[in-house]
Order: C-alpha cells, then sequence, then structure tokens
C-alpha cells in the first residue's frame, strides 16, 4: 500500500513525495485498543455492500468517527467512479489505492491543520481493511455493466432494454409522461451477410449504431435487442415526435456510406413505432412497435409505420 504524508497534495509522479508502509509495520501499542476496534467495525460495516458509492460512503462515515477532517475526496478514472464530501482545506493526505496492481483509484482527506503520524497510522489501518471489500465491489459493477452490454455495439443489451422499459413505464404512469418506442430493423441483412461476409455484417451493425448515438437526444436510449433490430425508448415523446425521429433517422441511414474493405455496401432501415397508453404493458409496447414494423417492411422496407 502507498501513502503520502500531510501537506499539499502530491504529483503522483514523483517518488520522493511518498513514504511506502509495509502492512507488517507495529502499531503503537497506545493505539492497539482502538485499531482493534475499529478494525472489527470497519470489517463488519464494509461487508455489507456491493455498491461502489455505498462501500464508500461507508468508508467515510465510519473514517470520521477516529480522524477528523473537513473533506474527502474519492475518485476511480478507470471506472468513472467519484464521491465528494465537504470543503478542501489546506492540509491534505493523499492515498492512492492498490492492490496485486490492480488500482482502485484515490481517496484524498483534508483538513485545517497537519495529520499526526498516530492519525495517519490509523488511516492505514482503515484503508487496509477498504481495500478487498472496495475491489470486490469493483468487479461487481464491472460484471454488472458487461451483463448488460453488447459486445459488438457497446450499446445495451435486451436486458437493459427490459429493465429501461419498465423504469420509463412506472415513471409515465406516475408523472403522465408520454413517451414512445421505435423498433429498428436492419433491411435484408442477410443479404449483406451473405454477400459481403459476416464481419462487414458486423461493420454495418456497429457503425449504424453508432449513428444511432449521435443522432439521439441525451434523454433517449439505444439498445440492440437482437441479431439486427434496435430499440430506442423516446423520453417525453409524443407519437408525431416519434414520428420526425423515425424519419430522420432513416434518411440519415439511407444517406450513409458503409464501406468495408473498399466495398460500398447499401444500408437501409425500417422502423415500427409505438407510443405508449396508460394500459401498456412492456411486453404489450413491444408487440404494438413489433407489429409496425412488421407492416414497414410489408409496405416495401426503408420507411417508418405507427402502430394506432
Amino acid at each position: 500500500m502507498k501513502f503520502v504524508p500531510s501537506g499539499k497534495t502530491p504529483n503522483p509522479k514523483d517518488p520522493q513525495k511518498r513514504i511506502y508502509i509495509h502492512e507488517s509495520s507495529p502499531l503503537r501499542n497506545e493505539y492497539a485498543e482502538i485499531l482493534n476496534q475499529q478494525s472489527l467495525r470497519l470489517g463488519q460495516v464494509l461487508q455489507t455492500t456491493l455498491d461502489v458509492y455505498d462501500l464508500i460512503k461507508q468508508f467515510h462515515q465510519e473514517l470520521q468517527q477516529f480522524i477528523p477532517y473537513h473533506s474527502f475526496h474519492y475518485q476511480n478514472i478507470l471506472t468513472q467512479h467519484g464521491l465528494e464530501f465537504g470543503q478542501e482545506t489546506a492540509h491534505a493526505h493523499h492515498c492512492p489505492l492498490s492492490i496485486d496492481n490492480m488500482s482502485l483509484g484515490d481517496i484524498t482527506i483534508t483538513r485545517k491543520k497537519p495529520f499526526t503520524k498516530q492519525e495517519l497510522v490509523t488511516v492505514e489501518n482503515a484503508i487496509h481493511h477498504l481495500l478487498y471489500p472496495l475491489r470486490n465491489a469493483i468487479h461487481y459493477h464491472e460484471a454488472i455493466l458487461h451483463s448488460f452490454t453488447d459486445p459488438l455495439t457497446s450499446l445495451g443489451n435486451r436486458g437493459a432494454y427490459e429493465k429501461a422499459i419498465r423504469r420509463e413505464i412506472d415513471f409515465a404512469k406516475r408523472h403522465h409522461t408520454p413517451f414512445s418506442l421505435l423498433m429498428i430493423d436492419v433491411d435484408h441483412f442477410k443479404r449483406i451477410n451473405d454477400q459481403y461476409g459476416h464481419p462487414a455484417g458486423d461493420f454495418v451493425l456497429a457503425k449504424l449504431s453508432h449513428l444511432m448515438t449521435q443522432l439521439h437526444r441525451s434523454t433517449d436510449q439505444v439498445f440492440r435487442y437482437g441479431g439486427e433490430e434496435f430499440t430506442i425508448i423516446l423520453n417525453h415523446t409524443p407519437l408525431e415526435g416519434a414520428k420526425l425521429v423515425a424519419e430522420r433517422l432513416r434518411q440519415q441511414v439511407e444517406h450513409k456510406e458503409f464501406i468495408y474493405q473498399n466495398a460500398k455496401i447499401p444500408v437501409t432501415i425500417s422502423v415500427g413505432i409505438a407510443h405508449f397508453q396508460e394500459e401498456d404493458l412492456p411486453e404489450k409496447l413491444l408487440k404494438k412497435a413489433d407489429m409496425a414494423l412488421y407492416e414497414a417492411k410489408k409496405l416495401g422496407r426503408n420507411q417508418f409505420f405507427c402502430f394506432e
């Protein structure tokens, strides 16, 4: 574990600013009892959650009972977790967190007066108890994230869609707000695979996904439902607004160049539109969008159709 002395926050690249303390360092006798109490309580509290934010919040609350400080900051650039409490002051103690060469982020605590050596030993003991629960929480976060992400397109997958549509329906019912669902299918996708090869088909799906994420509003949600089918949840969007979105997307895809290994691949999409009604369950809403998509394809493809 790596620790730095109190004072101004150091440059992580400057080795002269760091102190290396071995985990087996002897603890002062006068602090043995308080450290034992801290270890027992932390060991219990930090095993109660696998949520990174809850874990860090609990650690902050427990640490404050042993060490007075004015601000607490946690950041993990790799996982994009960040949590901050209090107002930063003059004297800082910075702790890069790592275990088995895995970076777990950084914790910085600050206060108006310097930390004592005895207090830093207490922080060292607390950090020691945080590392393994934090590593487990980060692994859990990554597993959950991957389980809801399509690896080819980096969009949410079918599981993520099903979770999101239930949440959207609950919100719409509580607040009486409109929303619409688009179901999108790549026209003649089997022909693309057969003529240009499956890697070309993957290229088309990935590029189409990127195009959809560029065109959608920040409040909308895009998913790869399966195969060459995609869904978009259009928040706060009535039917007329959904028609505009579907047509804009259709035009953009039709005029976009899909060039794979010097071969220009013609790509168009068909879109089914369903507008949420109060009696709709997730399955019913999806079925309405799917029926509208079927009609769009039956009418000749490269168009949208509304379920009304």
